[in-house]
């Protein structure tokens, strides 16, 4: 059987969650960064955080889900990135935490993000810069001084350091917090109750700090049940600057990496910590980026650079255009975008200051202009920021601009950008909308395939039908069944039962079938050319059945999960109807 090579490195990420936002762009970023040049295969296993609260039955779930991280204890791995909300210096006590994490890992290097343990090495936002940026903006600038805020978790540290500095904060400048502007959360955008209980306790606040976007997410429900609309009633900003934050109505002001991500940092460290270099716990620099639930800009458009036609002023207008492109790992054959903008606004800027514009020049920025955005510029900024930034120039350019024939073309030239952006954002909303249609017809069509219930073959011969292009499909012999308080035991050996490659469906013979459970995160039947996967398990109720390991694609993040408890599902009505051998 196919495995890794000799130079190969097997890394793994352990999250509490795969599907929060944060942990996609945790994820995305890790991905982004590996180096080509490098032999590097990526293993995510998701978790599920459980907080002690809920009913018995959401715990089972959790800690039946959570067995997928076993794996990580059985299988050979080089280094670790471990994002779990509750591993830090607190809870260094907790023996089940603690203990779970950094000693049964023994010496393999591994980095932690958004933990403050001290004898580890970690990956931090700084939280006190870009939450410091954002409150005095709007006390000094805004003249407000009624400010709550969306907390987070206990257990969680990154929750109790931006509750402490955003209470400092306020503190300095006069200003009371205390119990009657501050209320906890999940951390997640099921928060509404929360956020109506802060809204009542304070009808006349001007702004509110969201320990997090998901929270954000939440309160604008419970402020759209009230009439209220964010930016106009009540200004509100989130915290981690992930893609959600540009795709809410209206986009939501966020604080997030002022230079490279998270991910980014956390892999640098693990590689240069696998090469045996000595490395030290790093904290990431964080600034507020200003969108419509708090207007916020951070750089002038002065006619005097305009005119000087200064290169830094034409960077410094893309990094504020396009926010996410410095923070983003760009391939290094991909084209650059910001030396594209650069063009643009070169041959715009000189056009002004010549107050000449020929139809050539015209023509020629014209198909950049087109190029910038095909080549994807708007995933790195939101239609409404750009536009917004777009018009803050046209509107310098024009106090200046003196020629009515290079005014017009100039300004048809921004029409251009501002029409591409909305098309782009418009585009990219009904593809998604239809990618959505489609992922259920999938799903359908498995089930329906399967749903004679009594023979796990069906289940085999119907896997393409989910639609995953690359993806394999291991199972026990036997369902290994979970009990509360114990470590899973699970068998030596496991099947690979069926591939998908390319979308192409291979079901293997019985004799190639059976391997050891300790290869599999080694293994790469899937393809040669994939290096990121995620595991998930595949379970129903508490009976573990295998484990579905798909490449990391868009969609996985969300489908993942879904797609593995349908295959359990399936399962259980197998062994339903009487059938032992799956």
């Amino acid at each position: 059987m196919a495995g890794r090579r000799k130079d190969e490195k097997l890394i793994c990420m352990i999250l509490e969650d795969i599907g929060s936002d944060f942990s996609k762009e945790l994820v995305k970023t890790v991905c982004s960064s590996l180096p080509a040049n490098r032999r590097i295969r990526l293993i995510v296993l998701p978790g599920k955080y459980d907080d002690g609260l809920g009913a018995d039955t959401i715990h089972e779930y959790k800690a039946v889900y959570n067995t997928v991280l076993k794996v990580s204890d059985l299988c050979p791995v080089d280094g670790f990135i471990i994002h779990l909300g509750s591993v830090n210096e607190r809870d260094r006590n907790n023996g089940q935490i603690y203990n779970s994490v950094m000693n049964r890992f023994g010496d393999i290097p591994k980095v932690l993000v958004a933990s403050d343990l001290t004898d580890a090495v970690t990956v931090n936002y700084d939280n006190e810069s870009g939450i410091r940026e954002a409150v005095e903006y709007l006390v000094n600038a805004n003249g407000f001084f009624r400010l709550c805020m969306l907390g987070g978790r206990d257990d969680n540290k990154d929750a109790r350091a931006r509750k402490e500095i955003f209470s400092r904060c306020l503190h300095e400048y006069g200003l009371e917090f205390g119990e009657d502007n501050f209320v906890n959360t999940d951390m997640t955008e099921n928060c509404q109750r929360e956020a109506e209980l802060l809204l009542d306790k304070n009808p006349d606040t001007q702004a509110v700090f969201c320990v997090n976007d998901a929270v954000a997410r939440g309160l604008y429900e419970a402020m759209s049940k009230r009439g209220l609309v964010p930016g106009r009633d009540i200004m509100v900003f989130g915290f981690d600057n992930t893609k959600m934050s540009c795709e809410m109505i209206p986009a939501l002001t966020s604080i997030g990496s002022a230079e490279v991500p998270l991910g980014q940092k956390a892999l640098e460290l693990l590689l240069s910590m696998m090469n045996g270099d000595t490395v030290s716990s790093a904290t990431v620099p964080t600034r507020l980026f200003g969108r419509e639930s708090l207007p916020y800009q951070m750089y002038d458009y002065n006619t005097v650079e305009m005119l000087n036609i200064d290169p830094s002023f034409i960077y410094r207008m893309f990094d504020d255009c396009f926010y996410r492109y410095k923070t983003s790992f760009i391939d290094r054959e991909s084209v650059n975008l910001r030396r594209l903008f650069f063009e643009i606004f070169t041959g715009i800027l000189t056009a002004m200051k010549r107050r000449y514009m020929s139809m050539e020049t015209y023509d020629s920025i014209s198909r950049m202009v087109d190029k910038l955005f095909e080549k994807g510029a708007m995933e790195y900024t939101d239609a409404i920021k750009l536009t917004d930034s777009i018009e803050r120039v046209q509107d310098g350019i024009n106090q200046v601009q003196r020629s009515l024939a290079a005014r017009i073309l100039i300004n048809r030239l921004f029409s251009r950008m501002k029409d591409k952006a909305i098309l782009a954002q418009s585009e990219r909303a009904v593809r998604r909308e239809r990618e959505a249609a489609v992922e259920r017809i999938k799903m359908e069509s498995f089930l329906i395939a399967c749903a004679r219930g009594n023979c796990s073959e069906d289940i085999y011969r119907s896997f393409d039908k989910l639609g995953l292009a690359n993806s394999a499909l291991y199972v026990f012999d036997e369902a290994v069944p979970f009990r509360a308080g114990q470590e899973p035991k699970f068998p030596d050996h496991i099947k690979l039962k069926c591939v998908t490659r390319s979308g192409d469906l291979y079901i293997l013979s019985e004799e190639r079938q059976r391997c050891r459970l300790s290869d599999i995160l080694e293994r790469s039947e899937i393809s040669s050319r994939c290096k990121s996967y995620v595991a998930f398990p595949v379970y129903c109720g508490i009976r573990i059945y295998g484990l579905l390991m798909c490449e990391l694609t868009d969609d996985i993040y969300e489908r993942g999960e879904f797609i593995a408890m349908q295959i359990g599902r399936c399962f259980a009505l197998c062994e339903k109807h009487g059938e032992a051998d799956t």
